[in-house]
């Protein structure tokens, strides 16, 4: 089955609310955080089968390149090659992106070239894309709601508008829940106290700081929010600070294992789990984790580790060291999402909630038969690949 053409076509789909987390990622004057951005893949086949791909989330800091020229680059390397040597054409891809390109928007255009064609596989084999990464190890992938930050209003204002939301989750059935903190450790109190009490004693409650705090100031404020009542944190340090994940992990990369001491004395002295994302790093940052037993659980987010298959990789590296893990997100749409679900079924070690907002986060999504929450989780769709199929009139209504 041979690639015959690509379409490249750009969405832009609002949140259910404007979403802030401690460090906006570098935040630039004007940058929308009430909505988000997409690229949607079709790649087309001499089978007349079409595979689809997502490039989730583009903020505009990352220069993304225009849908004609993607598609001219996809083209030039993709027409006529075999869908059976989709590793070889997702690494001409990967070198043929221009040097410069923004290194979470690289991983972000990786992942949605491979689902693509991993679509095209399943399809072509007759097979969900979860018996293409090694056949089902779950039902269903446990879902962990993420509450966001709002800004420029009253801290009543926030509390009433956080209870509305976790309210809605619980009684949608999910059991997990993720807090973005780090900017007033007062109100944060406040916010975890209120979804403590509004969702109850027995769920997963843990807070996210996206690495807003030095050592010591991450060990006090984790042992107060213990005591309010989470069980877990996230990206506590700013030695792993999100926003030089995602903009510049070399940094990072090359001084992975002092991060990952900052990481295992913060877990040392708190009475909680410690996450930490790896898959916008190297190997080696996950490695160091291990070596230096800084984590409880790893966060693997598979757009920004440029696809589902590096993703297995990580995955099956903290398997090795007894080491659990969730799918974090950067809010993807209905491909993407799917992508995430087969790939959390068929991995028998992400056994974490795993933070996959997206079919409820955004007001729309773009495919025929989208995502619903089912006693709170994801279950995959069964149709060969990735299950899902384009919304033409929702493509026409969310068009950038």
């Amino acid at each position: 089955m041979k690639i015959t053409d690509v379409q490249v076509r750009e969405v832009s789909v609002p949140r259910i609310y404007t979403t802030y987390a401690a460090d906006p990622q570098n935040l630039q004057p004007g940058e929308d955080l009430s909505r988000s951005r997409y690229q949607i893949l079709e790649f087309f086949t001499d089978a007349n089968h079409v595979g689809l791909g997502e490039i989730p989330d583009i903020a505009d800091r990352m220069n993304p390149l225009r849908p004609g020229d993607l598609r001219d680059l996809m083209l030039r390397v993709l027409k006529g090659g075999d869908v059976a040597d989709r590793n070889v054409l997702c690494g001409r891809i990967a070198t043929e992106l221009p040097a410069g390109v923004h290194p979470e928007l690289r991983g972000l255009t990786l992942f949605g070239v491979e689902i693509a064609l991993l679509d095209l596989a399943g399809k072509h084999y007759g097979a969900p894309l979860y018996e293409l990464l090694g056949g089902r190890r779950h039902e269903r992938v446990d879902v962990c709601w993420v509450g966001y930050m709002r800004r420029g209003v009253s801290l009543q204002e926030e509390l009433d508008a956080l209870e509305d939301e976790i309210s809605t989750m619980v009684s949608g059935g999910l059991r997990a829940f993720k807090l973005k903190v780090g900017e007033d450790h007062s109100r944060d109190l406040d916010r975890i106290a209120r979804c403590r009490r509004v969702a109850g004693p027995d769920v997963y409650l843990k807070a996210d700081a996206s690495g807003a705090w030095d050592e010591d100031e991450a060990i006090e404020k984790i042992r107060d929010m213990a005591a309010a009542g989470i069980d877990a944190c996230e990206t506590p340090v700013v030695a792993v600070n999100r926003a030089v994940a995602n903009d510049n992990p070399e940094r990072i990369n090359e001084n992975a294992d002092e991060a990952a001491c900052s990481l295992a004395r913060v877990r040392k002295q708190t009475p909680v789990q410690i996450i930490e994302h790896v898959a916008d790093m190297d190997d080696g940052f996950s490695t160091a984790l291990i070596r230096h037993r800084a984590v409880d659980v790893f966060n693997v987010i598979p757009s920004q580790a440029g696809g589902i298959l590096r993703s297995q990789r990580l995955i099956h590296i903290a398997q090795t060291a007894g080491i659990p893990v969730l799918l974090g997100s950067t809010v993807e749409m209905g491909p993407g999402t799917a992508a995430f679900v087969h790939l959390a079924v068929a991995s028998e070690n992400v056994t974490v909630p795993s933070d996959l907002v997206g079919p409820a986060l955004l007001v729309d999504d773009v495919c025929k038969t989208p995502f619903r929450y089912r006693d709170g989780a994801l279950e995959p769709f069964e149709k060969p690949g990735l299950g899902v199929e384009l919304n033409e009139e929702k493509m026409k209504q969310w068009a950038v």
